[in-house]
């Protein structure tokens, strides 16, 4: 019996040995990075985060409807762990990416899918032009030789085309109120006095669309823009045109929700009346952040009137629900309220960048064209601007000392048709939310926005990009990168 306990015992120390003689697998270094897709049109972007407090494979997907991204560790030859959801309702999953063929990629999400991806190659733009403003004006663009939109419920003073090969662009310009248009400038030198030009863009460029104040303007609208109030309701009347005007009035159910309506039209000097029509009627409601949860068009074709009087006017909307007129009256204005033109863009070296900010944003490692410049003005803190190259993007950023959590720094005025808030790694450790919007422009260009603000410093950031194509694109990876170090 012991003899036989003996040899069990010799044959299992001798299968140890030769499982210890073994050769392991041989990881291999991962690799494969870049942009992949599948026959769904579903996204996987991998790319290597150097400048990070962790360094490693930055993985972002987007699978239908669901979105993530997070820096994931290598576990034998494959990237493993959570990815962080879309916004901050969305519950993290957990995904390996494991090479497949000889240039694809597996994507297998833990309890779900697997999905099977190849290489996808990103347009890469050889020529940018930028389109800038100087006074007070408007412009748009449009590709071929068409006449470009004039949008003015949306209009912009600055735009960025990129371009693989050269196009021709019909690109336009118009005055704000009180203002001329007088002519295009570009890289520096008088070009047209053509509102409108046609041009062949075959290289990078610089336009600038130059605004005079109208010494000859008269505007009655100006005898009653402002600010009114009528209990609960507040409105605010604009400028459009010599004889047109916008009303924008809010009245607040609670705090939680209000309805608004956006009004346009002419003013009859004789009566001080405006008639109007297409008025737009939107019912609000706000999350327990004060941020908008839901906004629906109620409808877009309300009629009225506003007839202005000593010290307000009296409004009437024929789809009013309680079908009375409301009386508003104007609100003055502190001289303390009042605001100033800000001076123009001054280019500054990095060094004088710090001069404003002892932390300006990190230039990413391989940027180019980089340009560092600021916005001074008498009564607002200074707007520090980083402009540069990466990767065949053109990329926007702005930091201020603004002390309010919902201030617009980005310049970038698009209807963004998607919103949702990520979660920054590597700033502040991990504590602050960016806002991340996406415009698409169909045929034209898309837009990307990241804005964040810093409760701790009072400073209100900004990144943006545009490009003929950005699906697939995760701009909060730039701006991981773009976190200045201690």
């Amino acid at each position: 019996m012991k003899k036989t306990i003996s040899l069990l015992m010799i044959l299992v120390l001798l299968l140890g040995l030769c499982a210890c003689g073994q050769k392991p697998e041989e990881v291999k270094e991962w690799s494969r990075s870049g942009y992949f897709s599948d026959e769904n049109g579903n996204i996987l972007s991998v790319t290597w985060m150097e400048d990070v407090v962790d360094p490693g494979w930055y993985v972002g997907v987007m699978l239908g409807e669901r979105m993530g991204g997070g820096t994931l560790p290598q576990e034998g030859n494959s990237l493993h762990g959570n990815l962080n959801g879309g916004d901050e309702s969305a519950e993290p999953f957990v995904v390996t990416v494991s090479e497949e063929g000889e240039d694809g990629l597996l994507l297998q999400v833990e309890g779900g899918e697997s999905y099977h991806f190849m290489p996808y190659d990103m347009p890469e733009a050889t020529i940018f032009v930028t389109i800038n403003t100087e006074g007070m004006g408007n412009i748009a663009y449009a590709e071929g030789e068409a006449a470009p939109e004039a949008d003015p419920e949306m209009p912009f003073q600055s735009a960025q085309i990129n371009l693989e090969k050269p196009e021709t662009y019909s690109i336009l310009a118009w005055p704000q109120t009180g203002y001329l248009f007088v002519k295009w400038q570009k890289d520096g030198e008088d070009f047209s006095t053509e509102a409108q030009i046609t041009v062949e863009l075959t290289e990078s460029a610089d336009f600038v669309a130059v605004f005079e104040e109208d010494p000859d303007w008269q505007n009655p609208v100006m005898n009653f823009v402002g600010n009114y109030q009528s209990g609960r309701a507040l409105a605010t009347v604009e400028c459009l045109d010599k004889d047109e005007a916008r009303i924008t009035i809010k009245w607040g159910g609670s705090a939680w929700d209000l309805a608004r309506w956006l009004i346009v039209g002419k003013l009859d000097t004789d009566t001080l009346t405006i008639t109007y029509e297409g008025c737009s009627k939107y019912n609000v409601t706000y999350d327990d952040k004060g941020e908008v949860k839901n906004e629906e068009q109620v409808y877009g074709d309300g009629t009225g009137t506003i007839v202005f009087h000593d010290g307000g006017f009296t409004w009437h909307e024929d789809q009013s629900e309680y079908g009375e007129d409301m009386e508003f009256e104007w609100l003055p204005v502190e001289e303390s309220e009042t605001i100033g033109m800000a001076n123009p863009w001054r280019v500054i070296s990095e060094e004088e960048a710090r001069n404003f900010f002892a932390q300006p944003f990190k230039v990413p490692e391989g940027a180019e064209n980089v340009e560092w410049s600021v916005m001074e003005a008498a009564d607002a803190n200074p707007l520090l601007q980083l402009s540069f190259d990466l990767d065949g993007q053109h990329y926007t950023a702005r930091m201020q000392a603004t002390d309010d959590a919902e201030a617009d720094i980005s310049g970038m005025n698009y209807a963004w048709a998607d919103e949702m808030a990520r979660s920054l790694q590597n700033w502040a450790e991990g504590k602050l939310t960016a806002k991340c919007f996406r415009f698409v422009g169909g045929n034209e260009y898309d837009a990307d926005l990241c804005t964040w603000f810093d409760a701790e410093t009072g400073i209100s950031y900004a990144v943006g990009v545009t490009a003929e194509d950005l699906d697939g694109f995760d701009l909060l990876a730039i701006a991981e990168q773009m976190c200045p170090q201690e």
